[in-house]
């Protein structure tokens, strides 16, 4: 069935009131008709849906059984990715969304390359947005990722230091020890994702990141891309205490 991510806002009594750019894809596009079933995803929260009436920029859909959420992983990751140029910040986006990651926050730092004005990063976080619930839709996630806005690394160092503090925070940086590898004693609930502009960090930033707690992590010998490192941060972190691991389903022949 066809899935729909809705705010708390668009409900109304058992009913929901897709518009806009959801409207036109259910009725034009798929055409489809009353009576016909859609999810509809309501933060986190899957339900089945029958479609009550359609017009070109208006559904009606109303609420039936819940089907629980299941495509969500049991750890939380927040994906902090160095802004890079080109499409390689829509790659992460896509992919990141794909592994399951809860918020993407873009930020700058030292070395970033690209430069953004007011006008630029409004229209960058709205498509942004956009490839994520793309992405989303087609995954069968049940919830779409934040795109948040652009931070500096200042303020990137001020959140991590002031949230929560069971969250495991990595770095993953070319010049950390191979011996620094994933903290595999931990077990945790959230994790916080540091990955550097095309540029590399400065080492004033590895220092942030060491005063908070972060732990500075090895990829192993061969110098990654930004948007490869973040994708296999994403896909270790959740192999070992997510829903990618051996325990969770992966069959190996």
């Amino acid at each position: 069935m066809t899935k729909v991510f809705v705010s708390q806002q668009a409900v109304d009594g058992g009913q929901v009131y897709l518009s806009g750019d959801d409207a036109r894809h259910l009725g034009l596009v798929l055409r489809k008709k009353p009576g016909d079933k859609v999810v509809i995803c309501i933060d986190g929260q899957s339900f089945v849906g029958r479609i009550e009436h359609v017009e070109a920029e208006c559904v009606r859909v109303s609420l039936h059984q819940s089907m629980g959420s299941n495509q969500e992983s049991p750890i939380h990751i927040r994906l902090y990715q160095g802004l890079a140029k080109g499409d390689k910040f829509e790659l992460v986006i896509q992919k990141a969304t794909e592994l399951g990651v809860n918020e993407i926050i873009p930020y700058t730092s030292k070395h970033t390359v690209v430069k953004l004005d007011q006008k630029r990063k409004k229209s960058r976080l709205t498509r942004w947005q956009k490839i994520a619930n793309e992405a989303g839709k087609q995954c069968k996630r049940d919830q779409i990722p934040v795109i948040t806005d652009l931070l500096d690394f200042s303020s990137v160092i001020k959140q991590l230091s002031s949230g929560n503090r069971d969250t495991l925070v990595l770095m993953p940086y070319e010049q950390a020890s191979e011996e620094k590898k994933l903290p595999l004693d931990k077990s945790p609930m959230e994790v916080a994702i540091l990955i550097g502009p095309e540029g590399g960090f400065h080492a004033d930033e590895v220092e942030a990141v060491k005063q908070i707690g972060g732990q500075i992590i090895s990829l192993g010998p061969r110098i990654l891309r930004t948007e490869t490192a973040g994708l296999i941060t994403v896909a270790i972190v959740q192999f070992l205490w997510g829903d990618l691991g051996v325990s969770k389903g992966l069959k190996l022949e």
